[in-house]
């Protein structure tokens, strides 16, 4: 019979997790349960010893538990503090020339795409999508100058269920690409949007 005090967990999971303290730079936690709660908040991490009394306390049956193979475990969220996603779509590529040549030759050309948000979906959903799948949890996105696409961005992000901030690009100086730019007052005016 279990106490049936606690809140429903959404998950629980058994294997090998891998973290870090204060203390410890990196600590390996093998063999141990994980419970998560419906709002997605970590109730507990225990040894798996501890499941009989864990099973009783937070009222889950064995069947319940999704155990890890030998070869995965779980860590931390990555966090990325800045991130260009526009410039997914040529990440590792044409870094032949120095970064203003390198902006106004290929970056400030792509982003100007962004204003079609069919483009921008496409490209924001795979950025989005590979961040995850590699780990990052939370973001600090920079967009374009085009508030609509930031915008879908954030609600890409809101979608797949990762954490961000995205920002929008203000541009008033851009005499390279005079066709990628806003009046500071424009900058302003979608800025507060």
């Amino acid at each position: 019979m279990c106490a049936a005090r606690m809140p429903p967990l959404a998950h629980i999971f058994r294997g090998t997790f891998v973290h870090s303290t204060w203390t410890c730079p990196m600590e390996v936690l093998r063999d141990h349960l994980l419970g998560v709660s419906d709002s997605g908040k970590i109730v507990f991490l225990e040894e798996a010893s501890q499941q009989e009394k864990l099973a009783k306390e937070w009222c889950f049956k064995p069947c319940e538990i999704r155990e890890l193979s030998h070869h995965e475990f779980f860590m931390p969220g990555l966090v990325d503090t800045h991130i260009h996603a526009p410039q997914y779509f040529f990440a590792g590529s044409n870094v032949d020339l120095p970064l203003l040549e390198w902006l106004t030759n290929y970056t400030f050309p792509v982003e100007r795409r962004f204003q079609s948000m069919d483009f921008a979906e496409e490209v924001y959903t795979r950025v989005v999508r590979r961040t995850l799948k590699n780990g990052t949890t939370t973001a600090c996105y920079f967009g374009t100058i085009h508030t609509d696409s930031s915008l879908l961005l954030a609600e890409i992000t809101d979608k797949f269920g990762q954490r961000a901030f995205v920002g929008k690009v203000c541009m008033d100086l851009n005499d390279a690409v005079p066709e990628y730019k806003e009046t500071t007052e424009e900058s302003i005016k979608e800025t507060e949007r």
